[in-house]
């Protein structure tokens, strides 16, 4: 962890000495999911607390079969989130996008060839024209195969910049969620480096010269949730459920939003599929459906804490105030003094 970073709550990963058995292996598993609670209301008083399901679709030859997998447990759950496609992947599997739009998905772009590449594609160093060509080639793929032209995006491995920013504007772009605010993977992940670390973690428009600072970019926000590492599905096969569950009541506390994300090909197994040389075996380990399990537990628990599944478009400009030019929160958000320190940081 960054010694940077101080926090008057221990990392959950790090608190967490014992892991409960996940949720599917007991045998009231089915009752307690059936049971799951009903959503808010926008009636309600109290600020509603967001999960956003996403899917990062690299290209990976073979791990369509993931995401069919993923497709099916969101419709079992009544979740409608928000994808994000590779163009080449969107290219070759142009029947899944449609499929993915009409089950009221959100689609979203994610590079052009990311994760089929011994040299994978850098929006932290490229420059603009390099950029620009990869937003295009996969904006142009996604609207061919689903016929509606994207606005929501994610750089390949979270490498943003602000050259980024500037491509997306351009491009017609709404939304991003690449920032990795309070991220730092220690040499175990793909986020190295601490610029954005200092980020806001709810969403919020970017300064135009600095991410890591609210502005006036047209451009919203969304950044990945974190407790030093990702909350996605790497994070959760690495520490198991319990930890994980953790570390999603120490976000709760911070924020009304939870980002999560995970990856087709983390539910088909590796030798079914086409990795670059350069993909490390390490990554490869734990590949398979049984990780749909893992996923089916997460959502049993999120869905207990009156979190309601939202797309991104959806609900980022309807309940939040952009207006003003300091530090941008949910609608009727009510401070308290954990959001007061993290803005005095």
């Amino acid at each position: 962890m960054n010694a940077g970073y101080s926090d008057s709550n221990p990392s959950p990963v790090l608190a967490a000495t014992t892991e409960a058995p996940p949720a599917s292996r007991h045998p009231d598993a089915l009752q307690r999911r059936a049971r799951r609670p009903e959503p808010h209301t926008h009636a309600e008083a109290a600020p509603a607390r967001r999960f956003y399901f996403t899917i990062d679709c690299d290209w990976v030859p073979g791990s369509q079969v993931g995401l069919e997998a993923l497709l099916d447990c969101c419709d079992r759950y009544g979740i409608r989130g928000t994808i994000f496609f590779a163009g080449r992947f969107a290219e070759a599997y142009p029947d899944l996008v449609r499929t993915c739009l009409r089950q009221g998905h959100q689609l979203g772009t994610h590079g052009w060839a990311h994760g089929g590449l011994e040299e994978d594609e850098n929006f932290r160093t490229a420059p603009y024209e390099q950029q620009r060509q990869w937003i295009r080639r996969a904006t142009d793929a996604v609207e061919k195969a689903a016929g509606v032209r994207p606005v929501v995006f994610r750089a390949p491995n979270l490498w943003i910049s602000e050259t980024t920013l500037r491509v997306l504007e351009e491009e017609g772009y709404h939304y991003d969620s690449s920032v990795p605010a309070r991220r730092f993977d220690m040499g175990l992940g793909r986020v190295h480096y601490l610029k954005y670390f200092g980020a806001p973690r709810d969403p919020y428009r970017p300064s135009r010269s600095n991410l890591n600072r609210a502005g006036d970019s047209t451009i919203v926000e969304m950044p990945p949730s974190s407790c030093l590492f990702p909350l996605n599905l790497a994070t959760l096969r690495t520490v198991g459920l319990s930890p994980f569950q953790r570390m999603v009541r120490w976000i709760g506390r911070r924020s009304r939003h939870l980002v999560f994300y995970c990856h087709p090909a983390e539910f088909v197994r590796a030798e079914d599929q086409q990795f670059p040389p350069t993909m490390s075996k390490w990554n490869q380990n734990g590949m398979g459906p049984e990780n749909l399990s893992l996923i089916e537990d997460l959502l049993a628990f999120i869905l207990t804490l009156r979190y309601i599944p939202s797309r991104m478009t959806d609900t980022a400009t309807r309940h939040l105030d952009l207006t003003p030019p300091g530090v941008l929160r949910a609608g009727n958000f009510q401070p308290d003094r954990t959001y007061r320190e993290e803005e005095q940081r």
